[in-house]
């Protein structure tokens, strides 16, 4: 399992770039289904106690020193990598009725991440992915698992890259508020634990995604009570926070053109974000302006030369497309594909493991859960 020469190639071929443009794919605009929060014990509730508003630092703060507390930072816990669809399936348990209930029940079950990473995928030359999928009751569940590679790469981080990542939540921390009233408090330790997802619902190529997704921050004047009220949450005006260090040669302008804009659009595309606030910062982690970044002009300003959305949103389809046929005939809980991603080749090699396994990843509560709403159905028919 989880190596570069395991499995079958499963065949997907696509166009690297440079590439002449080819059309986009039917794709419905992502539609918000209902939140959640994550506490700082990453405890799951069916609220918006995490709901963050956009609120940018005043100019006199500037620079803003993102290694403020950064000794008293509280970090994700290596619990989190074993959460996979948890938290999401939490929320699919909560509103399974109405999610199934419906001629248009989602066929994948994903995080947005995942997505993103498959979006990618044509333009990737440096980092192999694994993800693991199950076929139960006609919906495919993926996860990403951490490749080898993955797992050493994270053994080896430099302080510096430690710290860039840290400085990502310090952002977050000067720009977000509790309170549209109120500005940012940046005097408590960052902590990572803590976060506020949206459930999306859309139809690529008339097949059927839900995925959940953390949200940086909502733009509004009022502070907002969310419910299920559709046109509510359907109007939230979410905004993407990013850093990003500033060019000092072409270079690093190349490689923010080639990896990070494709992968900042992507990211906000699945979600229907339109607007990105990026901290401009030095490598000593002091930012000294917030630049705004519409997504739809990530794809121009010169990254139309490394890398398409059309490229990426049909390597998506045509990927799920994939998984459908290779798992057409498979209806089990605990059954496992795995697709690995060679980055070096290009391929993509799939193997089955059969029955319950360490690699199962669908919890029994849920598999009770969808049985019993089989049944129920299958007795009022």
């Amino acid at each position: 399992m989880n190596g570069y020469n395991c499995g079958k190639d499963i065949g997907l071929a696509w166009i690297r770039p440079p590439e002449t443009e080819i059309a986009f794919p039917d794709i419905k605009k992502p539609q918000p289904i209902g939140f959640f929060s994550l506490d700082s014990d990453r405890d799951f509730g069916a609220n918006d106690i995490q709901l963050r508003y956009y609120k940018p630092p005043n100019v006199d703060l500037f620079p803003l020193d993102l290694n403020i507390g950064l000794d008293r930072a509280i970090h994700k816990p290596e619990s989190a990598r074993n959460e996979l669809l948890d938290n999401l399936l939490k929320f699919i348990y909560d509103h399974y009725q109405k999610i199934f209930s419906n001629g248009q029940f989602p066929e994948f079950v994903s995080w947005r991440g995942l997505l993103r990473l498959l979006m990618c995928t044509p333009y990737e030359h440096r980092q192999d992915w694994c993800i693991h999928v199950t076929r139960f009751n006609n919906t495919i569940y993926l996860v990403e698992r951490e490749t080898e590679q993955k797992i050493y790469e994270r053994s080896q981080e430099t302080t510096y890259q430690k710290n860039c990542a840290a400085w990502g939540f310090k952002f977050e921390q000067y720009c977000l508020s509790e309170s549209p009233f109120r500005g940012p408090d940046t005097s408590c330790p960052v902590n990572e634990c803590e976060e506020f997802s949206m459930v999306f619902q859309t139809r690529l190529g008339g097949m059927n995604l839900l995925y959940g997704a953390e949200m940086d921050g909502v733009v509004s004047d009022q502070p907002l009570q969310l419910n299920y009220d559709k046109p509510i949450i359907e109007h939230l005006k979410f905004v993407e926070l990013k850093t990003r260090q500033a060019h000092s040669n072409e270079r690093q302008r190349a490689s923010f053109l080639r990896h990070k804009s494709r992968n900042w659009w992507c990211q906000s595309f699945l979600v229907g974000i339109e607007d990105l606030y990026v901290g401009i910062r030095n490598e000593k982690g002091l930012v000294r302006s917030i630049e705004h970044v519409e997504t739809r002009s990530l794809p121009k300003s010169g990254a139309q030369n490394h890398w398409s959305p059309w490229v990426c949103a049909n390597f998506l389809l045509q990927f799920l497309s994939r998984l459908k046929t290779i798992t057409a005939n498979e209806n089990c809980p605990y059954s496992v594909y795995e697709f690995y991603f060679n980055a070096r080749t290009g391929q993509i090699k799939s193997q089955f493991i059969s029955g319950k396994t360490e690699h199962s990843f669908l919890p029994s509560w849920y598999i009770e859960l969808v049985r019993r709403h089989n049944k129920s159905n299958t007795k009022l028919n």
